[in-house]
């Protein structure tokens, strides 16, 4: 029988050489994109330090000895984690690398010159199991798999690559003063938040609410450290594309949604109720000017309220003030500002901005037509794409 000691030594030589694999199947990077290669370069670093990682857990005298076994226990798991998120992300999406993540990289590179983005822009891979979501860490967005064929849905595009400018603890962008006043804003905000759901709840206690109210709103500051972040990448998305990501808020919201109006009263949520995020939306674009496409969006999404038969209870305004989420939409506003990034307004005619709003255009206006028409739209963007910028 073997020691744990003994255990740990051979789970942990079968995990670093569980990385040497996965460092000699990062594909050669003259076979890849050249938007490819600092991912290549990023993947074969972070794998060359988790098997450091692995290395120092296991010569570590103090975690060698028995007496703290759990603790070694913990730090092994964490480095497993580590190695499988990077497996299962930056090594899958570099193997198995298409010509449409292709595309879709090269869509995002002139996305971020319309829009003066301050970062890099990440590269993009199909094989996503869910919807859109990003690696900030990384640099790296998943999306469906066959969505470099259609358009409705690319805004999204746009809130994604907003959450890079919200930097994670040990992201490379944590000491960009370039977007140091978007994470000020955003912090700010939060602050704003959490004193509201402090004086709401002193307020409620004083005059004697129910009880569960307390752990409610205990939920509830949980939660709005996530939330901020998505309202802001939301208002990001809406002042660097806008009517369009409105629109596709809505066709996400049909296809996948549940109760617009859910508070979380238990346990804590990673996203805002899609009612508070529309109505936030609906703010972001009457700042900028598209008033009358707000007036559109809210009408549209009133009648799938209705015919959805959902009814905001009384915690969904304690949770989501109006108010609140007016302040969210100017300070994001303000934020944006500060990145220097070009903000849309009705007069504004880039070539992708153009082609992703006329593409709702298009669907309520002429539906008729709107397949045909987005097949050609596509096929213009793929051309669009694989020229040079500036051409």
């Amino acid at each position: 029988m073997v020691t744990l000691n003994e255990y740990f030594e051979v789970a942990i030589r079968q995990h670093q050489e569980r990385g040497r694999h996965l460092l000699a199947r990062i594909p050669n990077p003259n076979r890849l994109p050249q938007e490819f290669y600092p991912l290549v370069q990023d993947t074969t670093r972070s794998i060359s330090e988790v098997i450091e990682k692995f290395e120092a857990i296991l010569k570590d005298r103090y975690l060698r000895d028995p007496r703290n076994q759990a603790e070694r226990l913990r730090h092994f798991r964490r480095v497993v984690q580590e190695l499988s998120l990077i497996e299962t992300t930056c090594v899958a999406a570099l193997e198995r690398h298409t010509k449409s993540d292709g595309f879709l990289s090269q869509l995002v590179i002139r996305i971020t010159h319309e829009i003066d983005y301050p970062l890099s822009p990440p590269i993009v891979t199909g094989l996503s199991q869910h919807y859109f979501h990003i690696y900030p860490n990384f640099n790296l967005l998943f999306v469906p798999l066959t969505e470099d064929d259609f358009l409705l849905h690319l805004p999204d595009l746009y809130h994604e690559i907003g959450h890079t400018l919200v930097s994670e603890p040990y992201s490379p962008n944590r000491y960009n003063p370039k977007i140091k006043g978007f994470q000020a804003s955003l912090l700010e905000m939060i602050y704003v938040v959490s004193n509201y759901l402090n004086e709401s709840y002193q307020k409620e206690m004083r005059g004697r609410g129910p009880k569960q109210l307390a752990d409610y709103f205990q939920v509830w500051q949980k939660s709005w450290w996530e939330w901020a972040v998505e309202f802001f990448c939301d208002l990001f998305a809406v002042y660097t594309i806008g009517p369009a990501f409105g629109w596709s808020h809505i066709h996400l919201f049909t296809k996948l949604g549940d109760n617009p109006f859910s508070v979380p009263l238990f346990g804590e949520s990673s996203h805002p109720a899609d009612h508070a995020r529309m109505q936030t939306i609906l703010y972001g674009l009457r700042l900028i000017d598209f008033g009358d496409a707000a007036d559109m969006i809210e009408r549209r999404w009133n009648e799938l309220l209705q015919i959805s038969g959902a009814v905001a209870e009384p915690e969904y305004q304690r949770c989501f003030p109006d108010d609140i989420l007016a302040m969210f939409a100017q300070k994001a506003y303000e934020a944006t500002i500060e990145l220097k990034c070009q903000i849309v307004t009705p007069q504004t005619e880039y070539p992708i901005y153009t082609a992703l709003n006329k593409a709702w255009d298009i669907f309520w206006n002429e539906p008729g037509r709107y397949i045909e028409w987005e097949r050609k739209a596509v096929e213009e963007l793929r051309v669009l794409c694989s020229s040079k910028i500036g051409t």
